[in-house]
């Protein structure tokens, strides 16, 4: 080996180590930069050749490349429970606002309304004839109404909102999607040969993937990883092959990105996600997606639209929404029942959407039960004339309904035919409108009498509001009659109609101790008092909410856990690359001696010569 070679394997340590003290550099200046991974310089031998003795001598150092210090493994782990704790973040924040509007302190919200309501009941009770005791029930009722009304606007609103932000994330997941695609192309130009790492490349690749493991549960596919354990750590680096996908299909495969697609639905006022395979089918991915904002976003507003009944089968808002309308609609039912067995002249229901004459009652409305209700009649002093007993089955229709009432019977049993309810009765008749495609129930008794009816657990009047104290059907439909709203005067507290009794008033008061069925939207029933109905509703609103948080606090402890671990491979350690300046340093000047060394043999020989 001549001596320039010498000066050769010195000079080759002062390039790797520069090499070297400006990678350790890079790390220590980006030791605070977001989603920085360490590097390292791999250095090899040049290797050596043999001497004319067969001894072997090395012939100086080489970097082979520059790596970053990444363990595909641990990256994984992060983006996984970054997934679970955007899931219960997002969720956090949406039910916390949830549980906000339903605070029912002692003295707001809809628990302080009903207890004021059935007291202003009481109060009427107690003085019927009297006009300021019936506005003031007038009041409290709509008080109560608004504040039901309200909270399912305050709710339905949230739902609305969580909606369009399904929107934003779906654009964000497909701007996220199209960047990666645009980096894999930079990538594979960059590392053409085995050696070459475009390590910024990977970084910023390996920075949306965690941004898109926020938005939703993605599995990033990345085939030929290799593994390099002779650093310190052992590494675990994807090659060129990549492939993200969501629910199976494919957003990005290599170089191309495949978007999920929106379609908004007008009359659902809402969004739902497809995505388009090559063979140009439409997938419907919106009861699919886990994870992540979208997952939590999906699971609160609802996944599936039901046409028939106007709104999601599931979600949690939406099952918030149902059983307040069936709070409501239970209310309503409940009241109109009592109510509509006081006498009056006229009785006639609400505009019922989409009821026609011959429309099955136990299939328009689910709170319609099988049984009877009667018609009864009274005279003007209050006394009982004659009542008839009407039938409800599973086919009874509004047509049925009018036949029984207006149908030539010996309602009283003394064979006159004279004295029966129809005979009382001045009209009996339900109307459908074709261009509202609504129907309506009316009763009118002759001049001198008036008539009522007594439910026996059909739900009939109440249902329907056929002279009912309520109108509406559910939570945001629901009110105090108009005509008692323009003229309090007119609320009844009698039975038989007459000023100075209140025993229907009475019954209504009572209404508040007593355990009715509640019809839920999933078919089962509750039987509770309507304070115990409405507090396992907010109980249910704030036992969703901890559950939460303690799935929340699990996943926040997973997460630094893994991020920990994330940044004890990945991240940069001042302390640590601070000692590795100093051994190159050393190496730097260690190399600078051989050429030294090597300057002062040629001085020598050249003095000799």
């Amino acid at each position: 080996m001549g001596i320039f070679a010498t000066l050769y394997t010195g000079v080759s340590g002062l390039k790797v180590n520069e090499l070297q003290i400006a990678t350790v550099g890079n790390n220590i200046t980006n030791a605070n930069t977001e989603f920085y991974t360490r590097q390292r310089v791999v250095q090899t031998t040049s290797g050596y050749y043999t001497t004319s003795g067969g001894v072997q001598v090395g012939t100086g150092t080489t970097a082979e490349s520059i790596i970053r210090i990444h363990d595909e493994l641990s990256y994984t782990k992060l983006k996984d429970a970054t997934t679970q704790l955007e899931y219960t973040e997002y969720m956090a924040t949406v039910l916390h606002e949830i549980a906000e509007r339903f605070p029912d302190l002692e003295t707001t919200g809809i628990l302080n309304n009903l207890e004021n309501y059935y007291t202003a009941w009481n109060d009427f009770a107690s003085n019927p004839n009297e006009d300021a005791t019936k506005v003031a029930l007038a009041n409290a009722a709509q008080t109560l109404t608004e504040s039901i009304n309200q909270a399912y606007n305050d709710m339905k609103a949230i739902q609305t909102r969580v909606d369009d932000e399904i929107k934003s994330t779906v654009e964000e997941i497909n701007s996220i999607a199209e960047q990666i695609a645009a980096i894999n192309k930079q990538i594979y130009s960059s590392e053409v040969l085995p050696t070459d790492h475009a390590n910024e490349l990977r970084d910023q690749r390996d920075q949306l993937e965690l941004q898109l493991s926020k938005l939703v549960d993605a599995v990033a596919s990345k085939t030929e990883i290799s593994r390099d354990s002779s650093q310190d750590y052992t590494i675990t680096e994807p090659g060129q092959q990549y492939n993200l996908s969501i629910c199976g299909y494919s957003i990005v495969d290599g170089v191309n990105y495949h978007p999920l697609t929106l379609e908004y639905n007008d009359i659902t006022g809402s969004y739902s996600i497809y995505y388009q395979t090559r063979d140009e089918k439409v997938r419907d991915l919106t009861e699919k997606i886990s994870g992540g904002q979208l997952g939590a976003q999906l699971d609160l507003r609802g996944r599936s639209y039901s046409s028939t009944r106007e709104k999601y089968d599931d979600g949690i808002i939406q099952g918030y929404l149902d059983a307040l309308d069936t709070f409501a609609k239970t209310l309503i039912n409940e009241t109109n029942n009592i109510y509509a067995s006081s006498a009056q002249h006229t009785m006639a229901s609400d505009y019922m959407t989409g009821l026609k004459s011959d429309t099955t009652l136990m299939n328009y409305d689910k709170t319609i039960q099988a049984g009877t209700f009667d018609i009864v009649i009274y005279d003007e002093a209050g006394n009982e004339q004659v009542r008839k007993t009407i039938t409800v089955t599973l086919k009874t229709t509004m047509e049925d309904i009018v036949s029984q009432i207006t149908s030539n019977t010996d309602d009283n049993g003394d064979n006159n035919s004279l004295n029966d309810v129809d005979d009382y009765l001045q009209s009996v008749a339900f109307s459908y409108d074709y261009k509202t495609d609504s129907g309506f129930f009316q009763m009118v008794a002759k001049n001198g009498f008036k008539v009522a009816i007594e439910d026996n657990g059909t739900n009939f009047s109440g249902a329907f509001s056929i002279g009912g104290f309520f109108s509406g059907t559910d939570a945001s439909t629901i009110s105090v009659k108009s005509s008692l709203l323009s003229d309090p005067s007119t609320i009844r507290a009698s039975v038989n109609g007459v000023d100075s009794g209140n025993d229907m008033a009475n019954a209504i008061i009572q209404l508040q101790y007593t355990k009715i069925n509640f019809y839920n939207e999933d078919g089962t029933i509750d039987y509770l008092t309507t304070e115990e109905y409405y507090r396992k509703l907010t109980g249910q609103i704030a036992s969703d909410g901890e559950n939460n948080d303690i799935l929340n606090e699990t996943y926040t402890t997973l997460y630094n856990s893994v991020y920990s671990e994330y940044l004890s491979i990945t991240g940069v350690n001042t302390s640590e690359e601070l000692t590795a300046l100093i051994q190159y340093q050393s190496s730097y000047a260690a190399a600078s001696k051989i050429i030294t060394t090597v300057d002062e043999m040629l001085d020598t020989l050249l003095g000799l010569k």
